[in-house]
């Protein structure tokens, strides 16, 4: 009995592990594989015009680093090649790739380990 309660309690984090919820999208910046966005209403699409939402887990900086960790939520519209951030008011490069299981974003966040200033993200 404990055996089968393990599986099941390892089965239910896997399937939770891609997303926490439904309509999550989760990405990986494919270069160093530290950085995370995840979308919180499903892919971004210039389609629609309302501003939706995603989070960005920045890796773990070290306590001397003396750089502010950008971790957090951030509002965003999609205008043409670009994201637009409402928090910051700045926009960024975006482009989805044409099988939208990756996309490049400009680097919106202070540099941290040698990252370019485009980056691309893959879908997990």
């Amino acid at each position: 009995m404990r055996v089968l309660f393990l599986g099941l309690a390892a089965a239910g984090l896997c399937a939770c592990s891609k997303s926490d919820s439904a309509g999550e999208e989760r990405w990986l910046e494919t270069s160093q594989r530290q950085e995370v966005i995840v979308f919180k209403d499903g892919l971004p699409d210039k389609d629609l015009p309302e501003e939706k939402s995603f989070y960005f887990q920045s890796r773990k900086l070290s306590p001397t680093s003396g750089q502010v960790n950008e971790s957090g939520i951030y509002f965003y519209k999609l205008e043409g090649d670009s994201i637009s951030l409402r928090s910051r008011d700045e926009r960024y490069y975006f482009k989805m790739g044409n099988d939208s299981k990756s996309f490049i974003i400009g680097r919106f966040f202070h540099d941290v380990g040698g990252l370019p200033e485009k980056l691309e993200f893959e879908r997990q």
